[in-house]
């Protein structure tokens, strides 16, 4: 007994030296948040189609989400003036736990949306205020923070294949139930990330910095852009992979294409865009995700559509990581979870917004794959 005592104490210890290092840290909170985002967020769209929902009414239960990310932002302005970044975060997670657990017994429309929109409340500034966290800590410490970023294509690639596989076995059933079992560990790992230094406060320097710098606005704008194009493959492309006759096992199996193939881009994006600049390195990621919507509209065929994906996971590479490395970077630090609300209001806010009731009436109205046109449209005014 005292022999497997000091093994477990053992164990212990060396467990909280990984946790003082912010890599490993910041990747855990990465491979498990995007566990639960591949278990979950697509097929949740898929579900509510089952429950006999329209395309409009889930187009609408799409923009709750966004909406709510105008929540995310005096909630981090908060967190940074008071330096609360990490309770909050955990408190946040607490309650998407409770949220998720609880939608699974929803089963009318009404019962739907309001469970949802307490989720997109809670929800979020979550990543804002982790991601500042994160972000601020690799610059800080030298770190790569591609290299952390890609444990949440690890973690998404991997559950949303194992998912995919299970829910086609057994059902939606059991869904909401295991996707917030696996929050839990994320209310323990986001107590180890790090607040930052005492000397990043608000009194060095005025939050309108955020806004005056003209890269920055550049920056927000053109994610706006981009993050419709990106929120119409969130939403709509498991529902589009349904209309071809595919099963949730082929929506998984794209799922995990793509972020397969984000694996090696994310690790060496920084070098990357030192190589072909930032500028092009965003453009070229542009024109990798307005390929995949090509190839889905001209291509309709179930079989396809994971090897299309290829093309939105290497453009979603270099977008996510080059887009959040290049505000942080210039984004003053003492904001830094304000800051990172902000881009991600624009990018999972304003974006979200627009493409979910208008993606939803061409999904309807038109036809699936016309919503790719849409996508194709937000890319091209991204890149202007």
């Amino acid at each position: 007994m005292e022999k497997i005592l000091k093994i477990s104490s053992s164990y212990q210890d060396d467990l909280r030296g990984v946790l003082k290092d912010p890599s490993w840290t910041g990747g855990l909170f990465y491979l498990i948040i995007f566990i639960y985002s591949g278990s979950f967020l697509q097929f949740m769209y898929v579900y509510f189609e089952e429950l006999g929902l329209t395309g409009q009414q889930i187009g609408w239960l799409a923009t709750l989400a966004p909406v709510m990310m105008l929540v995310s932002f005096p909630v981090a302005w908060f967190a940074d003036k008071n330096r609360l970044k990490v309770r909050f975060l955990q408190i946040s997670v607490i309650g998407l736990c409770v949220i998720v657990f609880l939608l699974g017994y929803a089963k009318e429309f009404k019962a739907i949306f309001l469970l949802v929109l307490l989720m997109a409340v809670i929800n979020s500034p979550i990543m804002p205020l982790a991601e500042s966290m994160i972000a601020r800590a690799a610059q800080r410490d030298h770190l790569n923070y591609g290299s952390m970023r890609l444990w949440g294509s690890y973690g998404y690639a991997l559950s949303a294949l194992i998912f995919g596989l299970m829910w086609d076995e057994y059902g939606f059933g059991p869904m909401f139930t295991v996707a917030s079992i696996i929050l839990i560990p994320v209310i323990w790992i986001s107590g180890k990330l790090e607040e930052g230094p005492r000397g990043e406060t608000q009194e060095n320097g005025s939050i309108l910095k955020i806004f005056s710098k003209p890269g920055l606005a550049f920056l927000i704008v053109a994610t706006f852009f981009s993050g419709i194009a990106n929120s119409i493959g969130m939403t709509f492309a498991g529902m589009y992979a349904h209309s071809l006759g595919g099963d949730n096992s082929l929506i998984g199996v794209m799922i995990a294409t793509g972020a397969m193939v984000e694996f090696p881009i994310m690790y060496y994006s920084e070098q990357i865009a030192r190589k072909l600049t930032s500028a092009n390195t965003l453009l070229i990621s542009y024109g990798l995700m307005a390929m995949s919507y090509v190839c889905f509209i001209f291509f309709p065929s179930p079989g396809l559509l994971p090897l299309f994906s290829v093309f939105k996971g290497l453009g979603f590479a270099l977008w996510i990581t080059n887009t959040i490395r290049l505000f942080t970077e210039h984004a003053p630090p003492q904001w830094s979870a304000t800051g990172q609300s902000a881009l991600t209001f624009s990018m999972m806010g304003l974006a979200p917004l627009v493409a979910g009731p208008v993606g939803g009436w061409f999904y309807d109205s038109v036809h699936p794959s016309a919503v790719f046109w849409f996508a194709i449209l937000a890319l091209l005014l991204a890149s202007a």
